[in-house]
């Protein structure tokens, strides 16, 4: 083998590992399950107001296309954000020692760059889907930064850090989805957006669990830090059975449809609550955290799949 084909074989032995290091910081899981609000959210919206939800996307397809490519970078840039800000807790952290920064794949400066670059890139996504979409997402990003970045650091603050979170996984995103459609103050989007609002404030929390003396040791006062991990399962409960309590409500004063396929997450949602009940400390291979977290993000995800595969199902 020549000098040069070895030499170019070193350099993409090396340059692999890197690029897989920068998509890592995007939590790539995290961020699809995001991503993928905005196609089945455009299904819900041809079912109600069309013919075929799949047709309907198919006749959006580019818009659809160009905002999960936007929501996609502008969640995993935030993502990268708080990777870049919280890489010296993540160092102390043995769970968390193989992510890109600790494992020294990525500097914290070539984070914050990548942090960046995504983040102007989804935006640029976004405002070529139209203007109230982009808006959408600024009010995203800027979320992202105050939680991450000081003065604000959300992150730091009691409850706010589930509060500011729980608005822009929940509260916005379904409006947003809509704003694709030309829809952004549509009823079902912000009935769905509050469901989905408690669902993450209660559900989020599964997050600190593993992280409770890495976070006490630093300042960063969660839920989980400040009440305890039984009292705080406890809390989390009562906010789960919100969730469907609200569901209900909303459904009963005509806001939402039935979406009664919804109910079938109270199954797994009272699973990881009861996982978390009998073993907190348990750190699942899928993002570090505990195993209910990674249920906690298919149930979110389940919020934008479950309603339009009822309404196409039972049609």
């Amino acid at each position: 083998m020549s000098q040069a084909n070895t030499t170019t074989r070193v350099e993409i032995e090396r340059f692999v590992p890197k690029l897989r290091a920068f998509l890592s910081l995007m939590k790539p899981l995290t961020s699809v399950s995001i991503a993928v609000a905005i196609p089945f959210t455009g299904l819900l919206y041809g079912e109600l107001y069309t013919q075929s939800g799949v047709e309907f996307v198919l006749g959006n397809l580019e818009a659809v296309a160009l905002a999960m490519m936007g929501l996609f970078f502008v969640h995993g840039g935030s993502q990268s954000l708080n990777m870049s800000e919280d890489a010296h807790i993540d160092e102390q952290t043995d769970h968390k020692s193989d992510r890109p920064i600790p494992s020294g794949l990525v500097s914290r400066d070539e984070a914050r760059s990548v942090a960046w670059a995504t983040i102007l890139i989804g935006v640029g996504f976004a405002f070529t889907v139209n203007t109230i979409f982009g808006v959408f997402m600024l009010m995203l990003v800027a979320n992202g930064i105050w939680y991450n970045l000081d003065p604000l650091r959300v992150k730091k603050r009691l409850w706010m850090n589930l509060i500011w979170q729980a608005a822009s996984r929940g509260l916005l995103l379904y409006p947003a989805a809509f704003a694709v459609f030309g829809d952004p103050l549509n009823p079902v989007g912000w009935g769905l957006g509050f469901v989905a609002f408690l669902l993450v404030l209660s559900m989020q929390n599964t997050a600190d669990f593993s992280d409770v003396d890495e976070d006490r040791a630093n300042g960063i006062i969660t839920p989980a830090v400040y009440h305890g991990i039984r009292p705080l399962v406890r809390i989390m409960t009562v906010i789960a059975t919100f969730v469907f309590v609200t569901l209900v409500a909303l459904i009963y004063v005509g806001i939402l449809p039935n979406f009664w396929s919804l109910g079938i997450l109270v199954v797994p949602i009272y699973w990881s609550l009861w996982k978390l009940w009998e073993s907190p400390e348990t750190v699942s291979e899928i993002g570090g955290n505990h195993t209910s977290w990674v249920v906690y993000y298919g149930c979110l995800a389940s919020m934008y799949i479950l309603p339009p595969l009822q309404l196409a199902l039972i049609a």
